[in-house]
């Protein structure tokens, strides 16, 4: 029997290192794009058993594989289109999709990039003899703010900060998403309207709270009501509350980043502190910016969602999109929106009944990138050598020759789901609209999931005879309503979506 223990100890160590060195070379060896693409694949398909095999909530409902994928892969790319009710999931299935969200989650994501970059910084370089191997750019860097004589060895540095920073990023993430449920699950519990809802749905409090509290922290956007934050839109605190979760995991995320470290840095009077504020470049974390460029992205920000909100208001605010609202309520949706059409698509107004000019803005914040900036500075960290200037010429001049190529990508999608849909766009051209149309396809590019939905009513302005027949405004997105083909066009464009920041990895 020990002969037998130690034998099956032995194996069991031996497929231990095995699986880590396929990992490391994995990790190490392939192409970023492959490493991602083969991660969310894997998790979608994963997902989408996971989906199938659980049983729904509504035992009348009768999931179709097309639907369950189309979720799982909306949960994994951190989209929020959904093509079903969501209160017809069961709890086990919402807790899927919650952990679908944070696994695919960009924030999820750069965490274990710090963890593998770490991992790889204290790997023995061939021919340096145990020292870390960093380019002539940071080790620059790494004289220059830690001269001879100095306390901390330079070569040892970066790997220092980056076990900090995973640290840092690891304690924020948690922090707010554990603050945030409990805030989620106190203001609904004091707060009888809000509790009224989940109550008549039949909806778990402390389920609601952690998966809208990971929905907003991930810019996921699926949520375990039919009509996600719109059967909300009179509760000013919980959109206040999302909001500033919302921000927390998207674009504001590398203000509040530099701020944590800032304050660290007055706190523990750390070197790893003063080499991540002042050397940003040589610790190589896209989400940690220099000074001014994480000033200008937070004015962006600032200024885009201003617009958004001037916008919403100056033509909705007497119309039906805030029907039933007071003045104060009826601002705060108007933020709530502004701030989701960058990232995380949740809605608490109708989108078909906003203005064509402000569902136009919606259109361009979906499609512009997060960290877009209104201004740069060239030189605002400390500069890098010339052979890095001349690397990063060619690597602009690169992505001026392809910038045209999500615009193209685009344009052949939008040609792909009116193909898809042609019947529909004949028979019914008030929702298969091509505005709408290139709404959706925008919105599942950019990984957002905003969505103008579709109504009856419209459809049976067109065909009046039809007024007998039945027809139900479904409360999911428009793509519900699409055919299998279209909705499989839509997959893929969510992946592609989700991809295709990755050159930001290894740029």
């Amino acid at each position: 029997m020990p002969i037998r223990l130690h034998t099956f100890v032995s194996y069991a160590r031996h497929v231990s290192n095995s699986s880590a060195l396929i990992c490391q070379f994995i990790a190490y060896h392939l192409s970023p794009l492959l490493v991602y693409l083969a991660y969310f694949l894997i998790l979608d398909v994963l997902g989408f058993v996971a989906l199938v095999v659980l049983k729904p909530s509504n035992h009348e409902y009768n999931h179709r594989y097309i639907d369950m994928f189309f979720l799982s892969t909306s949960a994994v790319t951190v989209t929020g289109l959904a093509t079903i009710r969501m209160e017809d999931l069961s709890s086990s299935q919402i807790v899927v999709l919650t952990l679908l969200m944070f696994l695919g989650s960009e924030m999820f994501l750069s965490l274990l990039g710090l963890l593998l970059e770490s991992n790889k910084q204290s790997k023995h370089h061939p021919g340096n003899h145990g020292v870390i191997s960093v380019t002539n750019c940071e080790q620059s860097q790494l004289e220059e703010a830690f001269p001879q004589g100095s306390s901390t060895n330079s070569t040892d540095i970066k790997k220092s900060c980056l076990d900090y920073l995973g640290f840092v990023v690891l304690a924020y993430m948690m922090i707010i998403l554990i603050t945030g449920s409990l805030s989620v699950f106190m203001y609904i519990d004091h707060v009888s309207s809000a509790r009224d809802v989940l109550t008549r749905k039949s909806i778990n409090k402390a389920l609601f709270s952690v998966s809208v509290t990971v929905s907003s922290f991930t810019n996921g956007g699926l949520f375990p009501t039919n009509e996600s934050m719109a059967v909300f839109s009179s509760n000013k605190g919980l959109l206040l509350l999302l909001t500033c979760q919302i921000l927390a995991g998207s674009t504001l995320f590398p203000v509040f980043l530099r701020l944590v470290i800032w304050s660290l840095r007055s706190l523990a009077k750390a070197e790893e502190t003063d080499f991540m504020m002042n050397n940003t470049r040589a610790v190589g974390f896209i989400h940690l910016l220099p000074n001014m460029q994480t000033a200008f992205l937070a004015a962006t920000e600032v200024a885009l969602a201003a617009t958004a909100v001037m916008l919403l208001c100056c033509l909705n605010w007497g119309s039906a999109v805030f029907a039933g609202l007071t003045s104060l309520q009826k601002i705060t949706n108007a933020l709530f929106m502004a701030v989701n059409a960058r990232q995380a698509g949740e809605n608490s107004i109708d989108c078909s009944l906003v203005a064509p000019a402000a569902l136009v803005l919606f259109m361009v914040m979906m499609y512009t990138p997060a960290s877009t900036v209104f201004f740069s500075l060239s030189k605002d960290d400390k500069q890098s050598s010339p052979e890095h200037s001349n690397r990063t010429r060619k690597g602009n001049s690169f992505l001026k020759m392809t910038a045209l190529s999500p615009l193209a990508l685009n344009v052949v999608v939008v040609m792909l789901v009116c193909i898809t849909e042609r019947r529909s766009l004949f028979t019914d051209p008030l929702n298969f609209s091509t505005f709408n149309m290139i709404f959706e396809v925008i919105s599942a590019y950019g990984n957002v999931g905003l969505s103008t939905g579709y109504s009856c009513s419209r459809m049976l302005q067109l065909h009046p005879e039809q007024n007998g027949t039945v027809c139900y405004d479904k409360p999911y997105s428009f793509s519900g309503w699409w055919s299998d083909q279209g909705k499989l066009v839509l997959v893929l464009v969510m992946l592609y979506g989700r991809l295709k920041g990755f050159r930001k990895h290894t740029s």
